[in-house]
């Protein structure tokens, strides 16, 4: 079998990105970065420069390792806390509640991240692989039919900000799909990258400007941002069906989530969708709810059988632009099912746990897959579902991503459309009338094919 090069992700822009840095030569984590970079323009409301996130890396034939570059929160004093508000998503059937302001920003990661990766994984200059971000930036990405979705969710967020509201209006309406989206300040802040080192940049320019931008919010010193260390991470292993499956491990909880919904799974030789209800009751008590999931997920796989997969995530946003940069960062601080002991309860610098979880399959004849999916508390449902398609019914890649997938929220189960309902045990189930972003968007690639899912305009080659 000729050995190629395979990419899925959010959006047609972040693949072709990825795509081309591997034409031209690039390796797998070259092309994961370059991928992250643009999404940061045409996944706008995903992710960003001021996010957090996680890789799976397997180079070659190498064990697989997390590097984490999730979000950081410093110890808080609650009374200096500043700028911290409440604003509510309109979802249709419900409404959700999140808090944003710059007491909503956590310590970011992404790009210390990357500029890590590319220090230990890349082969091109860090240069080559914002190119293509600062062209969309400047010149324009095509607004997807999910993120014109999205931008009606997050107009609070998006109105809370003068600037950040022009981003995504034209003649006083939201932008929508087929419309092109400029953020030409962020293309402006890339530039740096193609004539600076990449790290000393970053600490000795970047942390600054964020910092003047973020310290009325009383929680983030310089300090915090320029001693914000990329952590390399053993995955969470487990052997399902003679398969070794790599997750990512503690603090983030997605990876053990979805170990203990597949420990539920795996004894059976198929597995129905009341199976998975009965694995999603066993993950329920082990876990908080939550509604919308600002992710995105970037699969590769190149010629070399490297493996990069990488999820991003920058809540729903903090509602602010830092100035001069088209950056509208984080709002971990301000995610209810990210903050299980209550708002700047934190006493200690660490991680903030999250159910982020980019993961790679290896069958006995070391045939690989990995996927990852966006969705925040879906994350753990997608996720387990896709796998137990594809291992225990044996279904192609492509069936596993678009196959209808069922969530447990609190006592309420979400169920896609289907040719057929089973009877489910719970009392309140929820039939909506077609595939949603709501269940996730997984997006994966194995040795022979690539599956993005359709669920969030995702794209593959």
């Amino acid at each position: 079998m000729v050995k190629k090069n395979k990419v899925a992700g959010g959006h047609h822009n972040t693949v072709d990105s990825a795509y081309n840095i591997l034409k031209a030569g690039g390796n797998a984590f070259d092309a994961a970065i370059a991928g992250v970079f643009s999404s940061m323009s045409c996944e706008y409301l995903y992710t960003g420069a001021a996010s957090g996130g996680a890789m799976l890396v397997k180079k070659n034939d190498s064990p697989p390792k997390i590097i984490d570059f999730f979000v950081e929160t410093p110890a808080i004093d609650s009374l200096k806390v500043k700028d911290f508000k409440t604003i509510h998503a309109d979802f249709g059937d419900t409404k959700q509640e999140f808090n944003i302001g710059v007491g909503s920003v956590g310590i970011p990661g992404t790009l210390p991240g990357l500029i890590e990766i590319h220090k230990n994984y890349g082969t091109l200059p860090f240069s080559v692989l914002v190119e293509q971000a600062i062209d969309l930036a400047k010149n324009g990405c095509l607004i997807s039919e999910n993120q014109e979705y999205l931008s009606k969710v997050l107009y609070p967020v998006i109105s809370s900000s003068a600037k950040l509201e022009s981003l995504f209006t034209k003649q006083n309406s939201l932008l929508k799909q087929g419309d092109s989206f400029f953020n030409k300040d962020f293309g402006s802040f890339l530039e740096q990258f193609l004539y600076e080192d990449a790290n000393t940049f970053y600490k000795n320019e970047v942390c600054p400007l964020f910092y003047r931008a973020l310290k009325v919010g009383g929680i983030i010193s310089l300090e915090d941002l320029q001693e914000y260390t990329p952590k390399k991470r053993v995955p969470l292993k487990t052997n399902y069906r003679n398969h070794d499956i790599f997750m990512n491990p503690s603090p983030s909880t997605g990876g053990g989530l979805i170990n203990r919904g597949l420990a539920e799974l795996k004894g059976f030789d198929r597995v129905s969708k009341e199976n998975v209800e009965h694995a999603l009751y066993k993950i329920k008590s082990m876990k908080e709810e939550d509604m919308v999931g600002s992710t995105t997920h970037l699969s590769v796989v190149d010629k070399e059988n490297n493996v990069a997969s990488v999820t991003t995530t920058n809540g729903v946003g903090a509602g602010f632009i830092i100035p001069g940069t088209g950056i509208m960062p984080n709002n971990m601080l301000g995610e209810k099912h990210l903050n299980i002991h209550g708002f700047h309860n934190w006493k200690t610098k660490q991680r903030i746990p999250s159910n982020i979880c980019p993961t790679l399959i290896i069958d006995n004849k070391n045939g690989l897959t990995t996927l990852g999916s966006a969705g925040s508390s879906r994350i753990i449902s997608a996720t387990m579902s896709v796998i137990a398609d594809l291992i225990n019914n044996g279904v192609s890649l492509s069936e596993a991503v678009s196959n209808p997938r069922i969530h447990l929220e609190g006592n309420i189960l979400h169920c896609e459309p289907d040719v057929v309902h089973p009877k489910y045990k719970t009392k309140d189930v929820v039939i909506w009338e077609e595939k949603s972003m709501y269940f996730g968007g997984v997006n994966a690639c194995s040795l022979s094919s690539s599956v993005a899912d359709e669920r969030r305009s995702g794209a593959s080659i």
